[in-house]
């Protein structure tokens, strides 16, 4: 068999060493348009506030490929793949024949509207992204980050981290909307005050005003005015799904079915830009963190090495800038009930649809962060909601 892996993010790395596991004589090629083999992108948040060394974020090396007999092209974009002759074509006009195919692409940042491709406006997604915006974040005195989310308060943080005056604009009541209240997400606003960051929330980018293409003032929807040497922003990604010709959603994410395979037959696709049908939340979803697409990337192997596993996976993602650790477990669109403890930053916030639990969200107070994983994942009925919330219960 011969397979060919569009992608060497961690999904498309796992995938190429699981259809190794699976099969010692496949003939493997993974594809990508990076400098560098795998690295590590939740490590570039450290990275860039200069308390992690580059060479700690590489997870793999090219003899790593080597010993595992796995064909590593790096600097290779991809122009379209030809289903209809099971073959990838680059943009260089070499084509790569498979039986088997996995598009494990992920995504690109979104830009800001008002961008005009300034210079020292960043987006953060690979490793030359981290390296200038760590670069910007020791030269700057004063630096405005955009974007509500989960990279937005890394992008915040690596400024802050390095002395840099940093505001930072929310669109929202506050951070992180998609999971959390007020009364949770202030935990989180306390924390990046005290470390300089200043949180302000309802702020949306109304104007640039720039000199030599570069930002040099940026006026929010409020008519406030925040001076900056450099610029982040992070207001979400595009799919890198346009090379091939499948069945996509809304957003242009490929969509695939339960064993991850697309609308056309023997090509799969993994990662953080993916539609697929949940059998653990009953619905289609997506989803962007780490370890959810390093266990994409694990059944995608397994499933064009031969099976034809579903993938059930439940996911967790975690903001480790603060000593209030903050964790987020499956999904967060079900009705939520919340907990603001007598302790110190301790919040917890359940969400259920119907009798069943489907997600967690825990800041400071993080036990029983297995056995809520178990509990969505076999789809238990809860009958008390409440019971949950408190502490006796996990103790």
């Amino acid at each position: 068999m011969k397979h060919v892996i569009i992608g060497d993010g961690v999904a498309g790395a796992t995938a190429a060493e699981e259809i190794r596991k699976k099969d010692e004589d496949a003939e493997i090629h993974v594809l990508t348009d990076e400098t560098d083999p795998l690295y590590n992108r939740i490590m570039l948040k450290t990275y860039m506030k200069g308390s992690l060394p580059k060479q700690y974020t590489r997870l793999h090396d090219e003899n790593w490929y080597d010993k595992r007999d796995i064909q590593l092209h790096l600097e290779t974009e991809i122009k379209q793949v030809l289903p209809e002759n099971n073959q990838v074509e680059t943009s260089d006009g070499d084509r790569f024949g498979y039986d088997r195919l996995l598009v494990a692409t992920g995504g690109s940042p979104k830009k800001l509207p008002q961008d005009e491709d300034f210079d020292n406006l960043h987006y953060m997604w690979t490793m030359g992204d981290a390296e200038h915006i760590k670069k910007a974040a020791e030269e700057s005195e004063k630096a405005v980050v955009v974007g509500g989310g989960l990279l937005g308060i890394d992008l915040a943080m690596a400024y802050a981290e390095n002395d840099t005056e940093t505001y930072y604009l929310i669109r929202g009541d506050n951070w992180w909307q998609r999971g959390l209240d007020k009364d949770g997400a202030e935990i989180i606003h306390k924390k990046m005050e005290e470390k300089g960051v200043n949180v302000l929330t309802n702020s949306e980018v109304e104007e640039i005003e720039s000199e030599d293409s570069n930002v040099k003032v940026v006026v929010d929807s409020k008519g406030e005015r925040y001076e900056c040497d450099s610029m982040a922003v992070a207001i979400g990604q595009n799919p890198n799904s346009d090379i091939l010709e499948a069945e996509k959603n809304e957003y242009e994410m490929l969509k695939t079915n339960e064993q991850l395979e697309t609308s056309i037959n023997n090509v799969y696709a993994a990662g953080n830009m993916v539609e697929y049908y949940s059998p653990v939340f009953e619905k289609r979803t997506f989803n962007g963190s780490w370890d959810h697409s390093e266990a994409m990337g694990e059944t995608a192997g397994e499933n064009m090495a031969g099976k034809e596993e579903d993938f059930d996976f439940v996911n967790t993602y975690g903001v480790g800038h603060f000593q209030a650790q903050f964790l987020a477990i499956g999904d967060w669109s079900g009705e939520p009930v919340s907990k603001n403890y007598e302790e110190e930053n301790h919040y917890r916030r359940l969400f259920f649809r119907d009798d069943k639990l489907v997600g967690a969200v825990m800041i400071g107070y993080t036990r029983g962060q297995e056995e809520l994983k178990k509990i969505i994942r076999e789809k238990e009925a809860v009958k008390n909601r409440e019971k949950l919330l408190e502490k006796s219960y996990w103790s």
